[in-house]
């Protein structure tokens, strides 16, 4: 079927596409939900490195619509009814606003565990008539990484969020931080694809890339509550980046 990827930049989302086209689906175009404010908490978006998530519409060569959101959560439930102003509506009026343009059936996502984000998805999708896809769901997050890092995905560590997990994570592989969980895992109950918030990643390469994305430099910058706790939040701002064809990339 003809489908439209939910992106957030990060390596579930974007595996998912990819698993979605090795089975023979067609991608038709990306959606993006970014914060209204330079950083904002989320139960349902990832809102670090909208700066870079905005070029892959160039990696995976197909139509890119960036939306807005508040991140206001107004329906904390497990289960979600329509509900004004919450930031599940924002995704319903992207959606809607894409399929006035653009012939598509199903929608996909990155979710793995996360019943509440999963919930959310689907009820957008049926309101929608819309198939939510979550190629990812249910499975083991430590071989779901493994996987991820044997199909050759190319993603860097853009966000930490854990005592587990120490500032110098970021902008490590995702072979870098599968190791560096392996060795913390006999203290932590790791979650390998960061399905409890430890971790947020970027992808600048995948398989199914026409055009890989480059950096010229970043920045680590704390969550704007954090006040230099130990253990808190860090995540990356990336500067001056664009994608290039990968031709290029390796020259």
């Amino acid at each position: 079927m003809n489908f439209v990827g939910l992106v957030s930049g990060g390596k579930d989302s974007i595996y998912s596409i990819c698993k979605l086209i090795d089975q023979g689906h067609r991608l038709v175009a990306l959606v993006h939900m970014s914060s209204t404010e330079e950083y904002s908490d989320s139960y349902m978006y990832q809102t670090v490195g909208s700066e870079v998530a905005l070029l892959l519409g160039q990696c995976l060569d197909v139509p890119f619509f960036a939306f807005k959101t508040a991140c206001k959560t107004v329906n904390k439930e497990l289960g979600y009814e329509e509900s004004a102003g919450d930031e599940v509506e924002d995704l319903f009026d992207a959606l809607q606003s894409v399929k006035d343009k653009i012939d598509y059936t199903g929608v996909s996502s990155g979710a793995i565990l996360s019943t509440y984000q999963k919930n959310r998805v689907e009820n957008v999708c049926k309101r929608l008539k819309l198939v939510s896809l979550a190629p990812l769901w249910n499975r083991s997050q430590r071989d779901l990484l493994s996987e991820m890092i044997s199909y050759g995905m190319t993603a860097r560590i853009v966000k930490v969020a854990s005592s587990a997990l120490e500032k110098a994570c970021l902008n490590m592989s995702l072979k870098e931080i599968k190791e560096y969980m392996d060795l913390k895992n006999y203290k932590y109950e790791m979650n390998y694809c960061g399905e409890g918030g430890e971790y947020e990643t970027l992808v600048t390469d995948c398989k199914h890339f026409v055009k890989q994305i480059v950096f010229e430099s970043s920045e680590v910058l704390s969550h704007p509550d954090d006040n230099g706790k130990s253990g808190g939040v860090y995540y990356l701002r990336f500067i001056n980046s664009s994608a290039i064809p990968k031709l290029e990339a390796t020259l």
